[in-house]
């Protein structure tokens, strides 16, 4: 698949790298359809998160479709269109309980796109699933947040 890597300060490329897996039952793989770029991407770019290391797919918000499901995820089907959440959350976690989920204590929060890769490519791994994706109602008009008009893009142009 294609995705956005970072490979250092300022260094980024159009790469091919592998399609992601299931890793855990609350896995969810989600095709990305569109995705988009915020202030956090531009520190990354500048070299300001040290945690992000040469090779990382960058991103941490999209829309796209379900793909595959971990065993344990139960609020959503192959085929659910989903917003993707820039926080990862277990939802069970003392911080997670208390609304805190970017102080997930189970390897949520802030990890895609900086600990993981992350939404700027074809496809994602979504941790947490149930807790770190959103629906999105069918009656939902995406297409009028598109490419030109805000910064949402289709994931396959590479703007």
């Amino acid at each position: 698949m294609k995705a956005l890597v970072y490979h250092g300060p300022g260094i980024r490329s159009y790469d091919e790298k592998p399609m992601p897996v299931l890793k855990d039952s609350t896995d969810a793989i989600v095709r990305v359809t569109k995705t988009t770029i915020c202030g956090t991407d531009l520190h990354i770019m500048k070299g300001d998160v040290s945690t992000v290391t040469d090779g990382r797919i960058l991103g941490h918000e999209g829309v796209g479709i379900i793909e595959q499901i971990g065993g344990n995820v139960s609020n959503f089907q192959i085929g659910d269109h989903v917003l993707i959440s820039c926080i990862s959350s277990c939802g069970r976690c003392t911080n997670c309980k208390k609304g805190m989920y970017s102080h997930c204590e189970n390897g949520g929060g802030w990890i895609l796109g900086n600990l993981i890769d992350g939404t700027q490519a074809e496809y994602v791994r979504i941790p947490f699933a149930d807790n770190s994706l959103h629906a999105i109602p069918a009656e939902a008009d995406v297409e009028s947040i598109g490419c030109g008009q805000e910064i949402w893009c289709d994931a396959g142009d590479p703007q």
